[in-house]
């Protein structure tokens, strides 16, 4: 056996031992990855603009995920939307509201533990706009005006008046007839004694 068969061996061998551990790395970090629980989609999904009530986030992920993991919302300006519940499901992470969101941009924050005790995190944003239904305020019924009665004709009131004017007259009329009666008697009965003397 030569020097150039025994370097070539040796090189053979190196060569196979890099194969090898080359191999074995890729399936080293294969394994972990697989281990790791990724965000595989969102509900809503980062970006989208919602137009119906919401009253959860719905995380998922390609793995199961431990106790421990949890999200956070806030608007844009930074208020923190407080969560009813955060349920930890098969792959899943679901944040739930008392009420729904109101119109406004939202930023979620995730953290979660992966099934072999890895901590991932993340974020993405929405936007809530729901159209707002226009509810046409009925304006109070005013009140009916009580309809005076119609005003009776100048003629009606100066009626009455017309006809204590006429009483008036018949009743000074009735005096003067009985005076002139009164008269008529006294001046007849004054001519009769007068003939008789």
């Amino acid at each position: 056996m030569n020097i150039v068969e025994i370097l070539g061996g040796i090189t053979m061998k190196r060569i196979f031992i890099a194969i090898v551990a080359v191999l074995a790395a890729m399936t080293i970090s294969t394994t972990s990855a697989f281990a790791h629980s990724h965000l595989g989609g969102s509900n809503p999904a980062d970006g989208d603009v919602v137009s119906e009530p919401l009253n959860e986030i719905v995380l998922e992920f390609d793995g199961q995920i431990e106790q421990g993991s949890f999200i956070d919302v806030k608007t844009a300006k930074g208020k923190e939307i407080k969560l009813e519940d955060i349920i930890i499901g098969e792959g899943t992470l679901t944040g739930t509201v008392a009420e729904p969101l109101p119109n406004d941009e939202y930023q979620v924050n995730w953290s979660i533990i992966s099934a072999d005790g890895h901590p991932l995190e993340g974020e993405f944003s929405f936007t809530v706009n729901v159209p707002v239904s226009e509810t046409v305020e009925e304006e109070p019924e005013k009140p009916s005006e009580t309809t005076k009665p119609a005003e009776q004709p100048t003629e009606d009131k100066e009626q009455p008046a017309a006809a204590k004017d006429v009483a008036k007259e018949s009743s000074s009329m009735t005096v003067i007839l009985i005076v002139l009666l009164v008269i008529i008697v006294v001046a007849g009965f004054y001519f009769l004694t007068k003939r008789k003397k």
